[in-house]
């Protein structure tokens, strides 16, 4: 009966997971799916989203798996592309694929990965960061 218990107690508490910042793991697949805009952008954990040269990125998940980015250049010109997005089972990061590099600031030019430690998903905000030469890059959606 004891094993019972603690073996129920195990598999409870690993469906309830949650993201560093907030947000069920469990729920991250059916969240994901939606338009998000981004809200602010830290570097090294200090807000830097006034030194961007792009203005506006949204990011598209849909439920197929496909992915969608789009924003205002430091020129002013629109730019999009599309991708493709995988959230592997129970875990903390996003894969998101075929897409380039984006020239963030004079300080950091071009910064790219295909790996996101996801940190916040609730039904209204997405956090998430990657490292990339030497510094970490968070970026933080809220819904469209």
């Amino acid at each position: 009966m004891k094993k019972l218990f603690y073996l129920l107690l195990v598999i409870v508490l690993s469906s309830c997971s949650k993201f560093t910042d907030g947000g069920l793991i469990s729920k991250a697949d059916k969240r994901i799916v939606n338009s998000w805009k981004m809200q602010s952008y830290l570097l090294d954990g200090v807000d830097q989203t006034s030194t961007l040269l792009i203005s506006g990125l949204e990011e598209v998940y849909k439920e197929d798996g496909s992915y969608m980015r789009s924003y205002i250049d430091k020129d002013g010109l629109a730019f999009e592309e599309i991708g493709d997005w995988e959230l592997p089972d129970k875990s903390e990061s996003i894969n998101i694929t075929s897409v380039s590099s984006l020239e963030l600031s004079d300080q950091h030019s071009t910064v790219s990965s295909n790996q996101y430690n996801v940190k916040k998903m609730t039904k209204d905000e997405f956090w998430y960061e990657f490292t990339n030469g030497g510094a970490t890059h968070e970026f933080r959606f809220v819904l469209l």
